[in-house]
């Protein structure tokens, strides 16, 4: 353990879920201050996500309870057509399998329980400061000091770059490494063709509902509703014990002008009749499903061309600033949490600064191969490979994906095993 005196100072860029689990994660061992751009508030883009066993484990054993999140355990997976038939059942086995179980959850219950974690007495160590409506204007990761608008200067031992698929610490990152990527391509998210209009809706629609009943009953879990066209899909989960989740997949076509208006990858409260137009090919409990629902948001689906490095000088970059990958195994915010476990393991042992270098590489060398595995993974499935990538790919392998997937246990385990400790044992 680290004595006191040695404490690094980090600098972690954004308060969202991947910034507050970092700092959870490294409360104990450092001092850590949050920069956030805006005021936090939890119930902004309050949608419903799931948490995959690689990560509930490691909430479970940061003190998290799933009746905080008032969480729903995935028990279910049906698999239906356009029309509403059910083509098949699937019983979900992470318990038995992994050790513990997917849950659903509101974005913003487990927002509020990382920001308590992080700077709540819930936690060994020092309480983390977070700083609101911080908007930087550059970040020096040679020096590991960040600028702001308003001329204040923050100056650490460690900046990490949680802020986010547009972040400005992956800008900072890639500039000081010429060469090593296209920075201009490396800077920019990627569009990936579709969209997802995200809205909820009252369970009472679904139970009166013959068509779409089967979710309602004691059986909980999703049912993924598939089109003719593979890129066309409706996903329905529970939200809480009101409501359910509608992600609803399409082609962005229709929406490009819009978002570039915008200059944003989310469109707020389009007319619902807008989503049933683009599900007419759906059987009508679809279609009337998505008109009795909250008005809903439109996202740009992105992620990130992956990145063979995510450090420079004395930054690191964590969540969607180094690997955003499209939603369709849910990993987002999973694979960010196991960032911030990770950091929180090779970094809790430094002596001095001049260490930092030795243990970024570490954290690197099993944290980058997982995380284009699923990037790549989820550009498979959902359709999306370029024709070169589905030419070398081999054949998607579900049960070997979720297998290396769902059977993370921790930075530690994982390094170990690298390094042939298990062997040695």
């Amino acid at each position: 353990m680290a004595s006191e005196s040695t404490r690094l100072q980090i600098l972690i860029v954004g308060g969202g879920l991947a910034g507050l689990a970092a700092a959870s994660f490294l409360r104990e061992h450092h001092e850590v201050t949050v920069l956030e751009r805006s005021k936090l508030e939890f119930s902004r883009n309050d949608y419903a996500i799931s948490v995959a066993p690689n990560t509930h484990r490691l909430l479970l054993e940061q003190g998290i309870e799933d009746i905080h999140l008032k969480a729903t355990v995935l028990t279910y997976v049906w698999g239906c057509d356009a029309e509403g038939k059910l083509v098949r059942e699937t019983l979900a086995e992470s318990l038995a399998r992994f050790g513990t179980t997917t849950i659903f959850t509101r974005r913003s219950r487990l927002h509020a329980e990382l920001h308590s974690l992080a700077t709540g007495n819930r936690r060994p160590g020092r309480p983390a400061r977070i700083i609101e409506e911080v908007k930087i204007t550059s970040v020096d990761v040679t020096n590991a000091t960040i600028t702001t608008e308003s001329g204040d200067t923050y100056h650490g031992d460690l900046i990490i770059g949680a802020d986010g698929i547009n972040s400005a610490v992956r800008a900072a990152v890639l500039s000081t490494n010429p060469g090593l990527v296209d920075v201009t391509h490396g800077v920019a998210a990627v569009p990936s063709g579709l969209a997802a209009y995200l809205c909820t809706v009252p369970n009472a629609v679904l139970r009166d509902d013959p068509v779409l009943a089967f979710q309602t009953g004691e059986k909980s879990g999703m049912a993924a509703f598939h089109g003719a066209d593979p890129q066309k899909r409706v996903l329905v989960f529970p939200a809480d014990a009101e409501n359910f989740q509608i992600v609803a997949y399409h082609s962005e076509a229709r929406w490009v002008e819009q978002f570039t208006a915008a200059g944003s990858s989310i469109l707020k409260d389009v007319p619902a009749e807008r989503a049933v137009q683009d599900f007419l090919d759906f059987h009508s409990s679809i279609q009337k499903m998505l008109a009795s629902a909250t008005t809903p948001d439109v996202w740009r689906i992105r992620d990130l061309e992956r990145l063979p490095k995510w450090h420079s000088g004395r930054a690191i970059l964590i969540g969607d600033g180094a690997h955003a990958c499209t939603p369709h195994f849910g990993q987002g915010c999973n694979i960010a949490i196991e960032d911030g476990e990770a950091l929180g393991y090779f970094l809790q042992n430094l002596e001095s600064v001049a260490q930092l270098p030795a243990a970024l590489k570490s954290f690197e060398s099993i944290r980058i191969p997982r995380a284009h595995m699923v990037q790549f993974a989820s550009r498979q499935v959902g359709g999306l490979l370029t024709e070169e990538e589905r030419q070398k790919a081999a054949p998607f392998d579900s049960a070997t994906f979720m297998t290396k997937l769902y059977g993370y246990t921790s930075a530690k385990d994982t390094w170990e095993k690298s390094q042939g400790f298990e062997s040695a044992k």
